[in-house]
């Protein structure tokens, strides 16, 4: 299906839905840097034969466009700058329209207006190119999203306004709340996402998606064998003897080992794995494990109320749900992070030592990351030193003045000597990304921020655009900016795979 793409940014609902199947025929967007992105990661100019510098309207083409392009029959992209000065007719007709309106009037980070407050408040303008559209020429689908908070805004009349103005426009509207930490990138960001059917006419239903499929095994990315990415939640993918492929060349090897003579090399077909075997080794027969060539990078860990690390690992037991077990050596587990300088955790609110929300403000190594917004700050904590444990002291606005980070702890580095700050150190997890890009991580008992790429690959970007954008000239500030405004790229795609048209 072809889509317009309204609010674009920098086109997370433009990435996502290519990867689902769809075309873009279109966007708009107002802000010069997040433009600027936009052309440069979608590899989009200005078509010299329809270029009108006083106009609001231009034509976009790809290069394989401009190649063959002469001007008289130009098969480019349209343009908008400003959407309050389009009209109905100037649009070209797509069969779905994305916006994600503006959030700052709704956000409790925000102005808290409200739906109608002067930058929310242009939701009532998509609206209105919707009425002013003939039935024939409006979208079959309208993809929109904005923060969990319109659902209680105004005590829960703006997101009743938007239901029945989408309702008057002729659309019969589906929504779910979801979290982005469900959808293959580690960062806990929630958001409204709401699927409209023109004429009340649709096929399956896109909703639910993510938590809420309870399939055994959910795919998220698909590709060739190898490349494809489950969701963590679901059942493992079967194991198969040979592993070869992509993941042949991640430096993971099956390896025969025994009681006796230990690790006896490597193997290029695994042996049976027992069902409920907790014995350990066997003392005549060969059996598995994994040997990493990254030696501190992973080991073996005893799970139990005194873990400790292992050379080998207990047998994998079919139905082992109990976590950590009572006694040494009933159950096994992997343990990352050993000592490796590359492996990172996720922190959240790192300004604050005792928590005052809900949930962790710490998270395991490989963990989702919390909400990226604008505003807010993330980080991460590293732990690769000697010393690390005795932690570092923040400054907070608390009894004894200070909070202790500590490695993988993300740190809000806003204001740095205010003696009312609190909530500055997260616990294991990063926080939710502000625009300033003022979010720090402890790392040997020194403070780093995140970089723009790794907010944007909280974002699902892939590196090669963000690559792009950076190629383009933007600055730091802008890509930070322009991380914490984009919506996440595997949600959009996850949507998009359950339209009409659409591939999952």
């Amino acid at each position: 299906m072809t889509f317009l793409d309204l609010f674009a940014g920098i086109g997370g609902f433009r990435r996502g839905l290519e990867r689902s199947g769809h075309t873009c025929i279109g966007h708009v967007e107002i802000d010069k840097y997040a433009n600027k992105s936009y052309m440069a990661l979608y590899e989009l100019a200005p078509c010299p034969y329809r270029e009108d510098a006083g106009s609001n309207f231009s034509v976009m083409c790809k290069p394989e466009v401009r190649k063959n392009c002469d001007g008289k029959n130009c098969k480019g992209e349209w343009y908008a700058k400003d959407i309050k000065q389009i009209r109905a007719g100037e649009i070209p007709k797509a069969e779905i329209w994305t916006f994600g309106f503006p959030c700052t009037d709704l956000s409790i980070a925000g102005r808290m207006e409200g739906l109608r407050g002067s930058r929310s408040g242009l939701f009532f303008t998509v609206v209105g190119l919707l009425k002013s559209t003939s039935p024939e020429n409006r979208p079959q689908q309208l993809i929109v999203e904005n923060v969990k908070h319109l659902l209680s805004s105004e005590n829960g009349g703006a997101f009743t306004t938007v239901l029945a103005e989408l309702w008057e426009a002729g659309y019969d509207c589906e929504w779910q709340a979801v979290n982005s930490k469900h959808f293959g990138v580690p960062q806990h960001r929630e958001r409204v996402y709401l699927v409209g059917h023109f004429g009340g006419i649709r096929g399956r239903k896109v909703f639910p998606i993510g938590g809420a499929n309870t399939a055994p095994v959910k795919q998220l990315i698909g590709g060739s064998q190898g490349k494809r990415v489950y969701d963590i939640s679901g059942v493992s993918v079967t194991l198969t003897a040979e592993g070869g492929g992509f993941a042949g060349r991640t430096g993971l090897y099956a390896v025969s080992v025994n009681r006796r003579e230990g690790i006896t090399g490597a193997i290029s077909h695994a042996h049976t794995l027992n069902a409920s075997d907790t014995r350990g080794l066997n003392r005549n027969q060969d059996q598995n494990a994994v040997l990493s060539e990254i030696a501190p990078c992973a080991a073996f860990i005893d799970l139990s109320a005194e873990p400790r690390i292992t050379e080998t690992a207990r047998c994998i037991r079919a139905r082992q749900y109990s976590g950590i077990g009572n006694y040494r050596g009933e159950t096994s587990g992997v343990f990352l992070c050993h000592g490796h300088p590359d492996c990172v955790m996720a922190v959240i609110t790192p300004d604050r030592m005792e928590k005052r929300q809900n949930g962790r403000r710490f998270k395991e190594p490989g963990e989702p990351s919390f909400t990226l917004t604008t505003q807010d700050q993330h980080g991460i904590l590293l732990c690769c030193c000697e010393g690390w444990k005795d932690g570092l002291p923040i400054r907070e606005d608390k009894k004894d003045g200070c909070t202790m980070a500590y490695p993988g702890d993300g740190i809000n580095l806003a204001y740095p000597n205010s003696h009312r700050s609190r909530g500055r150190v997260g616990r294991q997890c990063s926080q939710t990304l502000m625009t300033g890009g003022s979010m720090g991580v402890l790392l040997c008992c020194r403070i780093r921020r995140l970089t723009p790429r790794e907010c944007w690959r909280l974002q699902a970007f892939e590196d090669y655009l963000f690559e792009r954008a950076k190629a383009a000239g933007i600055s730091d500030a802008q890509l930070y900016r322009q991380a914490g405004n984009a919506v996440t790229v595997n949600i959009v795609y996850e949507i998009g795979a359950r339209l009409p048209g659409g591939c999952l």
